[in-house]
């Protein structure tokens, strides 16, 4: 059954989107606060989220917050950041089982909204900013978090490419900021920075559940309602341009395997097209990438790739043995040559459309999933639901896909080499 989805403009940068599947079985608010991604406020904007998830002036402990939450059939309250394309999103997300599997009928979907409206719009709060204890338990979380980053080091070497593949955009920039503006956080300046998002944010509230809850929806309004906007506009992102000579980059670090990020640009606007080739060349397990540099000729421990359509670009993501790096990166080009040149199966282009098929199918199963899906589509200006793209996929062309491909330009290889006798 399809999910049913309508989106209602509360005020200027407001938007309340209803997502309504009958199969719900809990009812799932989120809300959205998109801003600019910037190195001066990536920081600050990171740990906001995740004080404003921990208390609330109703409710100003953690231990409070949650045995409220605990007598809500053990309701969430969560807190999070995240990047898409240029922009960074700050989001509040509350979850509960729906109203009709209580024992008496209890309105615990409305307590959790009230909750959740609370902890966003009236923090705990003291002397001008947020509490000071559990902001700096909050912070040391935060930069706890930076230094991990390095620790996993695929995403590490991700992280280090995009600053290359992104140079002076506002994607280069790490989604928790950088050590030194973390470091220099206070209490009182995160409380203005929180203030001045409520104002000037695109916000954009999901109700997932089996049925409308006009009762939420009054919550939610009457709660933002109260904020003072300063709407600053939509955010947007731009394709990322192609730069006029390859960029190359190779970084030393205690690994005993070598990390390669390649990264090919494109202005190409079908995107159903890019993601069944994209799915075709490198995001299976039977893609050309896995099947032929992994497996037949063992040039990589893993290798595939991924496409962000926001900013116009894929990415080919492979560990390997450093005296591999060249070996590996060339076999790359020539299955990418591959697809160019439509050489490939049938079955490969079914086999591909069917993995796609699957997971989109999946999307509406969760509360999450389908939420995320709607919350891409609003960032794009589009409202297309998975059935759509589903059918535009089933008409997209072996053409298609070799369009999709020859539109690709290598931009940017990114190295982090190993060393001898370091761990991995």
């Amino acid at each position: 059954m399809a999910v049913k989805y309508t989106r209602e403009k509360l005020s200027d940068g407001i938007h309340y989107n209803s997502l309504i599947n009958k199969r719900q079985k809990t009812n799932t608010l989120i809300i959205h606060l998109i801003t600019e991604l910037s190195p001066e406020t990536a920081s600050v904007n990171a740990i906001i989220p995740y004080v404003l998830s921990g208390s609330s002036e109703s409710y100003p402990t953690l231990t409070a917050l949650n045995k409220k939450l605990s007598s809500l059939y053990g309701a969430v309250i969560k807190g999070s950041v995240s990047k898409i394309g240029d922009s960074q999103t700050l989001s509040l997300m509350a979850g509960c089982i729906n109203n009709r599997y209580t024992f008496d009928g209890e309105k615990i979907t409305e307590e959790m909204t009230e909750m959740l409206a609370g902890c966003l719009v009236a923090p705990n709060t003291e002397n001008g900013g947020f509490f000071e204890k559990d902001f700096l338990l909050k912070k040391q979380e935060l930069l706890d978090d930076i230094d991990a980053e390095i620790n996993e080091k695929r995403s590490y070497a991700f992280k280090r490419a995009n600053l290359n593949i992104f140079k002076d955009e506002p994607a280069a920039i790490s989604v928790k900021g950088d050590k030194s503006h973390a470091e220099k956080l206070t209490a009182k300046a995160a409380y203005e920075q929180y203030k001045k998002l409520l104002a000037t944010a695109q916000i954009e509230v999901f109700f997932v559940g089996a049925e409308e809850s006009e009762s939420c929806k009054k919550i939610i309004t009457d709660a933002l309602a109260s904020v003072d906007r300063n709407y600053a506009g939509d955010n947007t992102s731009a394709k990322s341009l192609l730069k006029s000579e390859l960029c190359r980059v190779t970084e030393s670090h205690d690994v005993a395997q070598s990390k390669m990020v390649m990264a090919f640009k494109t202005d190409y606007d079908n995107l159903v097209a890019m993601k069944l080739m994209n799915a075709v060349f490198g995001a299976t397990p039977i893609s050309k990438l896995f099947m032929n540099v992994r497996e037949k000729l063992s040039l990589c421990y893993y290798c595939s790739s991924g496409y962000n359509d926001k900013k116009g670009v894929l990415y080919v993501d492979s560990g390997v043995e450093h005296t591999n790096t060249g070996k590996a990166e060339a076999e790359i080009l020539n299955q990418l040559k591959a697809m160019c040149d439509g050489d490939f199966t049938d079955e490969e282009m079914e086999n591909a459309r069917k993995a796609i098929i699957n997971s989109w199918k999946g999307v509406s199963d969760g509360a999450r999933s389908i939420a995320e899906w709607y919350f891409n589509q609003c960032y794009s200006g589009t409202a297309y639901s998975p059935e759509e793209q589903i059918e535009k996929l089933m008409n997209t062309t072996r053409e298609d896909i070799i369009e999709a491909a020859r539109s690709l330009k290598l931009d940017t290889v990114y190295v982090l080499t190993g060393k001898d006798g370091a761990e991995a």
